[in-house]
């Protein structure tokens, strides 16, 4: 089996001019499957389309709290309307953001919970954004019971165990391979085996050797193969590890 990276924003206009190269670069590494998420609604076609045509791609739609000030009826509408298409395997992003947004924080809640249970309607995962509100979002995924993972899991190992409890999956990115992350490196081999995934969140949060660039899907390899060092076990037994979590999640 191939690496896996289950948080992926291609669709994203950073990837406008060379997108057919990235996709290839995804075949070409190995990337056994991406979860391309989708925080726009003019970004759903798109997905979708590159979904139903290669099966390595899953697709998800959420509203992002940074997002929640903007939101009006069409575009709660329009991800309504998404979120039931078979191809969209979660919903997501969504969550806590008080790191931008301080003032809005009743609102961001308001519209996390009722994406929670949206996705419980429909049977779908959650993808967990939280930044600089990690205990409102434990203290609501605790009350709003579902299925999901912590996206690029930023908390503390105490906080980790706490989201493994209630059967929540963790996420790790990049930011594991840098220098002085030490957190998250202790994180990552405190993770149990069925409760671990990797991602990218290209454009975003890209791994070292590459720290600086622009990050895409095929270097999800720089970070699965820096944490299956860490939690010290066989680079291939760790793929199949995410693969299978993977899938029981969101297949």
């Amino acid at each position: 089996m191939g690496w896996i990276d289950s948080h992926c924003h291609i669709i994203d206009e950073a990837f406008s001019d060379d997108f057919d190269e990235i996709i290839k670069r995804i075949e070409e590494n190995n990337i056994e499957r991406c979860m391309i998420v989708c925080c726009y609604d003019h970004e759903y076609d798109k997905a979708i389309a590159l979904a139903k045509k290669d099966s390595r791609f899953d697709v998800a739609v959420g509203i992002h709290p940074s997002d929640v000030k903007k939101l009006n009826d069409d575009i709660w509408n329009k991800f309504i309307e998404y979120s039931s298409n078979p191809y969209v395997k979660a919903i997501g992003e969504i969550g806590l953001d008080y790191y931008w947004d301080k003032d809005n924080k009743d609102d961001q809640k308001d519209i996390f919970i009722k994406q929670i249970e949206i996705a419980n309607k429909l049977n779908k995962p959650i993808l967990v954004h939280s930044r600089d509100a990690m205990q409102d979002t434990f203290d609501i995924m605790k009350k709003y019971r579902a299925r999901g993972v912590m996206h690029c899991y930023s908390g503390s190992r105490e906080m980790a165990k706490e989201f493994m409890k209630l059967g929540y999956y963790l996420s790790l990115g990049g930011p594991v391979t840098y220098k002085n992350a030490n957190e998250p490196k202790e994180v990552a081999k405190i993770i149990d085996d069925d409760k671990i995934l990797i991602e990218t969140d290209c454009p975003y949060l890209t791994p070292v050797p590459f720290r600086g660039k622009r990050n895409e899907p095929s270097y999800v390899i720089y970070t699965g193969k820096y944490i299956s060092e860490l939690r010290n076990v066989d680079e291939d037994v760790f793929k199949d590890q995410l693969v299978n979590n993977y899938d029981r999640l969101f297949r």
